[in-house]
Parts: structure tokens; C-alpha cells; sequence
């Protein structure tokens, strides 16, 4: 067969496909090489079965029904058997120590491999017989139908077919050993990303508590472990707002079919490489959405902050958030301007800021039935639906409902809870090109590798302070792309040199 060619177009590399010539296209009979002509629908929904399987024991199972039946008397086909048998379990110790499989597991794998291995050595076909009832069973448990009418397939095929069976199982288990391998280096980056959160944790309580010190521990407000704004609750929270935002802005899967050219087009407005059709294109897209939504909530509340009143629309919010700040730039005034020696009026901006923004943080629209909450929502739904088409109703109803959660959490969290802390935190977004910095970014990236990279789309903010002395409360969540240059400069110069927008 001949080497196969490639082309490139548009920084894009295709393959290019086999000429008819280069393939067999009937068999030696002449007949097609594929035909459905002949194919039962039990036959058909076999095949899905086999396709279905995605557990280790369900293959452990399907090994040993296979060679239940084959006959060992040929001794090279003994030595198969044999060679398969060990093959199997190192597969399943390997999966053990990669954390893919549980101790019990585990043991039950092993165990029925090796005794079934025994039972066949010592031609013992009692012990044989209900081993490979036991592993019918098993398989009858996970939606196998027929498996009599299966069982006696399996006879009839020969050993070439019996062959093919038994290397799917090989290839699915070397796939389980893949995938574990990428799961256990994900763990790893994660385990970093916690350790780190651990330590920016230890080091804002010791900040909350050296501030709370300075300003006297009677006049400053401190929030109990129990309290929703305690740092560590605000953060749980955050990351709980995180993954309801990729599920609201999942475009991937048989549920979703993206719109290419309306995705195309906001790809390119954040100057994204990404390109459609990929699977890196719809993982980018989903990104982007999220910033959209959280960008398209916040400017729907300053709207309804400086307008409740003149649309005629429940004011009380908006009036508290007005009052409040006005009180503290007054109090800051009395502070700065008037003359005295006292602690109160240097925390009292604080505790007006802390105290009003965690009771709004606890009431402030919290009902699916206010229109800022209606209004946003529904506004966030129909922006997606530009984007992507959702084809299942279930699917579209859940969307709907965690339209308002998210609507709900994004303004509790930015507008309220954020003001809760000693310092004000804030956030950023971070631009397309913008050098990738684990201080302030995390994604699919280790340390070592991150100086090679570059930012493709930031979906959530870095959450901090950002004024003079800069320390980080949660990191942004960015999809990262390789450099296209090189380059020196660091994030923290370009934070202080560049006002990044929240859009």
C-alpha cells in the first residue's frame, strides 16, 4: 500500500484518502466486500453491545467466554491461550497501579482469570463450565440479550474471526491503559493546582487576620467557618459557578449541533486560532461562551443598577447598592479630611462594605421571578441559541433552568460576595497572545511546559487584588495555545501596563 500523502491549507493539514484502486472493493466471489444485505437486527444490535462495553470486568468476562469456546488441544493454541491469559492480568495490574481500578476490582479480575486458566489446565470442566456461566452471566447483567443464540456464534466462527474478537478486547485495554495514563497526569497538574489553592488559602487568612489585628479585632468584621463569605466557602462557591458554566455552555456531543458560521465568527473576534470543524474549535467555543455569559449578567446588572428606578422596575437593590456607596466615599472622606487619632473611623468604609454586601450577598435577587433575573436569563438563552442548536428537549429544559442559577450565582458571587472580603476583590480576564503565567492562570498546562505557551481564550476571570501589590484569590481558567514568539515579558508588567476590560 502506498505511503499516504498530506496537504496544507490555511495553516490546516488534511490527509488525503486512498484511491479505489489501492482497496479491495469486492471479495473473490465477487460479491461486496461490505453488505448489510444479510445483517439481522439482532445481529445489528450485538455489535452495539460489543461497542457499548466500557468497564475492565466487563472485558475480563468476554475473554473468557471466548475461550470458553476454543478448544486447547492444538498446543500452539494452547500457548495462545496461555500468553493471552498473562497478557490480561498484567493489563489489569498495570491499570491497578495507574488508579484505574479499585483494590476489589482488582482482586476479582485476577482471581476468575487465573482459576479459569487452572480449570482449563487440569481439564477440570465442572469448575470450567461454571466459570464461564458465571462470566454469561455477568455480561446478561449489562443489557446482553440472547446470549444462548451468542453463545452458539461464537462456535460456529472460525478462528480467524475468534481471533478478531479476542484482539478488540487487547486494543480496548490498551485504550483503558491510554486513557488511564492522561487521567493520572490530569490528577497530577490537579494536585498541584490544590496544593497551590491550599497555600494562597493559608496565606489570605493570615493576611484577613493580620489586617484584623492592625484594625482591632472589636471593629473590623471576621467571618466565621460556618459563614458562606469565609474564604474558603467563597471559593468552593466559585469553582461550583465554574462547572455549571461548562455545562450551560456545552456545544459538544449528539445533543448540540453547532452553528460553524456564527462560531467562526466569535472565534475570530477573540482573535482565537482555533478553527471549525475540530474538536479543539468546539472546546475553544465553549470558552468563549462562558466569558460571554458571565460578560453579558454583569452589564445587564450595572444596567438595571443605574436605570431600576426611571424603568420603573423594584428598586431596592439598586438603592442599597447606591446608598452604600455613597456612604463609604463619604466616610473615606471623613477619614482623609478631618482631623484625629482614632481605629473607628479608619475600618468604618470596611465594615459599611462588608456588612452590606453580605446581606445582599443573602437576599439580594434571589427570585426567579424578578425581571433583572427574568430578563437576563432569558437573554443569555437566546444568545446560545446563535451559536448552537440543542436537539433534545430534556437537554433544552435543563439549560433553561440553569440559565437562572447561573444568572443568580454570577451576580451573588461578582457583584455582592466578592466586596465581602477585607481587601475588594476584583477581577480580570486575560487577552488572546498574553504569555500564560500559573500564578494567574490555570488549564491543561504544567509549570515546565507553560513558558511555551500563550493564552487562546480566558473563559473565567482571575479573581484578586489588582491594585498595587497584587495577590490572587483564584486563577483564571484559560485554554492555551503554543507561542507564536517569543517573548520576555512577564504577566505581572502587563497587568500594571494594560487595563484588561471585563469583556
Amino acid at each position: 500500500m502506498s505511503e499516504r500523502n498530506t496537504s496544507t491549507t490555511n495553516n490546516n493539514v488534511f490527509k488525503q484518502r486512498e484511491s479505489k484502486e489501492e482497496q479491495h472493493l469486492m471479495r473473490n466471489n465477487d460479491t461486496p466486500l461490505y453488505t448489510l444485505e444479510f445483517i439481522d437486527l439482532f445481529e445489528w444490535k450485538l455489535f452495539r453491545w460489543l461497542a457499548s462495553l466500557e468497564k475492565v470486568e466487563n472485558f475480563v468476562y468476554l475473554f473468557i467466554v471466548i475461550w470458553d469456546s476454543i478448544s486447547l488441544q492444538n498446543p500452539q493454541i494452547l500457548q495462545e491461550f496461555i500468553k493471552d491469559t498473562n497478557d490480561m492480568v498484567a493489563s489489569i495490574k498495570e491499570l491497578a497501579g495507574l488508579k484505574a481500578l479499585g483494590s476489589t476490582q482488582r482482586g476479582v479480575c485476577i482471581s476468575n482469570l487465573i482459576e479459569y486458566k487452572k480449570s482449563r489446565f487440569n481439564d477440570n470442566h465442572g469448575l470450567q463450565k461454571r466459570f464461564a456461566d458465571n462470566a454469561w452471566a455477568e455480561l446478561e447483567d449489562y443489557k446482553l440479550r440472547h446470549s444462548h443464540a451468542f453463545e452458539e456464534q461464537l462456535k460456529r466462527l472460525t478462528m480467524e474471526q475468534k481471533m478478531c474478537l479476542r484482539q478488540t478486547i487487547y486494543h480496548r485495554m490498551n485504550s483503558f491503559r491510554s486513557f488511564a495514563n492522561r487521567i493520572q497526569k490530569s490528577n497530577k497538574r490537579e494536585e498541584e493546582f490544590v496544593n497551590d489553592l491550599k497555600e494562597q488559602i493559608k496565606t489570605l487568612k493570615e493576611e484577613n487576620s493580620q489586617q484584623q489585628a492592625a484594625l482591632g479585632n472589636i471593629i473590623n468584621v471576621s467571618w466565621d467557618d460556618d459563614d458562606s463569605n469565609n474564604t474558603g466557602k467563597l471559593i468552593a462557591d466559585i469553582e461550583e459557578l465554574q462547572d455549571m458554566l461548562s455545562d450551560f455552555t456545552m456545544v459538544q456531543g449528539s445533543d448540540f449541533k453547532v452553528n460553524i458560521d456564527a462560531a467562526t465568527s466569535i472565534l475570530k473576534n477573540y482573535n482565537c486560532q482555533g478553527k471549525y470543524p475540530s474538536t479543539d474549535a468546539d472546546l475553544i467555543l465553549g470558552a468563549v461562551l462562558q466569558r460571554c455569559t458571565i460578560a453579558t449578567i454583569l452589564d445587564e446588572v450595572q444596567k438595571h443598577l443605574q436605570n431600576a428606578r426611571t424603568d420603573n422596575i423594584d428598586p431596592l437593590e439598586s438603592d442599597i447598592v447606591n446608598t452604600t456607596e455613597s456612604l463609604i466615599k463619604y466616610t473615606e472622606l471623613l477619614r482623609d479630611n478631618r482631623k484625629g487619632s482614632d481605629d473607628i473611623s479608619k475600618v468604618t468604609p470596611i465594615k459599611i462594605r462588608q456588612y452590606v454586601y453580605s446581606a445582599l450577598g443573602c437576599r439580594g435577587f434571589f427570585d426567579n421571578e424578578n425581571p433583572l433575573i427574568k430578563r437576563t436569563a432569558n437573554k443569555l438563552l437566546n444568545e446560545m441559541n446563535q451559536f448552537r442548536q440543542v436537539m433534545e428537549k430534556e437537554t433544552s429544559d435543563e439549560l433553561n433552568d440553569l440559565a437562572f442559577t447561573i444568572t443568580r450565582e454570577v451576580i451573588n458571587i461578582f457583584c455582592f460576595r466578592l466586596k465581602t472580603q477585607a481587601s475588594e476583590l476584583q477581577h480580570k480576564f486575560f487577552q488572546a497572545g498574553q504569555a500564560i503565567d500559573v500564578r494567574f492562570m490555570r488549564g491543561s498546562f504544567g509549570r515546565d511546559e507553560a513558558k511555551n505557551l500563550e493564552v487562546e481564550i480566558c473563559g473565567f476571570p482571575c479573581i484578586g487584588v489588582f491594585d498595587g501589590e497584587q495577590k490572587v484569590f483564584t486563577r483564571a481558567q484559560v485554554i492555551a495555545r503554543k507561542k507564536r514568539r517569543n517573548s520576555d515579558e512577564s504577566i505581572v508588567k502587563t497587568m500594571k501596563n494594560l487595563i484588561i476590560g471585563n469583556k
